[in-house]
């Protein structure tokens, strides 16, 4: 019931105050007076964890905005964290929107409490997802630091080949493509092996970033990339990096390139 009232004041505004005791009238509102429409939330995930580090679990909502009635994109997300013993929330706003929403928690930082994980797939044939890590230890608010995504570049080369390259790994990786050769010659890429034009790759955001818990009982990232070749959906390679939280931020501990089957 609490958290229905919560849920209530987001979705109410005050409209305007009504005549008083006296009996004095009240004259219309001018047009830059009146209140806009009330934003109306709505309950996406409901959860029980314990993220302030008090042993008790607090009730966790995911609060979603519809684009319009009916639509699958929530253009405004809101979690909601409450106290049912102390009485009290706390509220954390996402910078975008996304689709179908989900909430993941884990102790990501080592601080012995659960942080929230946020993420809302952006939607489209990137595949692509927008991540955000709150932390409410003793009730304290704070907006974390995500992995952001690794710089991925690569052209084609003679042969049907590939030459990809990750920036922050420092690492090359060659990939033999000749297994699509079929495609290529016909599109015009290549003829008879020879590159006909130059063609850069096209590396997307994370579409996956997902929590894996070590033997401490903390979290690592796990994040993966997709690399598009000649258009979007020419798949040649999937680039996959592991995180891990220290001094404050994130340390790219690993990165992996594996090659995207036909």
């Amino acid at each position: 019931m609490w958290a229905s009232k919560w849920i209530g004041i987001l979705g109410s505004l005050v409209w305007g105050f009504g005549a008083g005791s006296s009996g004095v009238s009240v004259p219309p509102p001018q047009a830059g007076q009146i209140a806009p429409a009330p934003i109306i939330y709505e309950e996406v995930k409901v959860a029980r964890e314990d993220v302030t580090g008090d042993g008790k679990p607090e009730l966790i909502t995911l609060l979603g905005k519809r684009f319009a009635p009916g639509s699958p994109y929530y253009d405004q997300l809101k979690v909601m964290v409450q106290d049912p013993v102390k009485k009290r929330a706390t509220f954390f706003q996402a910078t975008y929107g996304g689709y179908q929403p989900e909430l993941y928690f884990c102790d990501f930082t080592g601080n012995r409490t659960k942080q929230i994980l946020l993420q809302a797939p952006t939607g489209g044939s990137s595949g692509t997802s927008d991540y955000y890590l709150f932390s409410d230890k003793e009730h304290i608010p704070a907006v974390l630091s995500v992995p952001q995504p690794l710089t991925i570049s690569g052209s084609y080369q003679d042969g049907y080949k590939v030459r990809l390259t990750v920036k922050e790994a420092n690492q090359n990786v060659v990939l033999d493509l000749s297994d699509r050769k079929d495609i290529y010659e016909k599109d015009g890429i290549y003829k008879n092996g020879k590159l006909q034009q130059p063609v850069e790759v096209m590396p997307n955001a994370f579409s996956v970033l997902k929590p894996v818990e070590r033997p401490d009982g903390t979290c690592e990232l796990n994040g993966v990339q997709r690399v598009s070749g000649v258009y979007n959906a020419d798949t040649i390679a999937y680039v996959e990096s592991t995180w891990k939280w220290e001094n404050n931020g994130w340390k790219l501990e690993r990165v992996t390139v594996k090659k995207a089957q036909r």
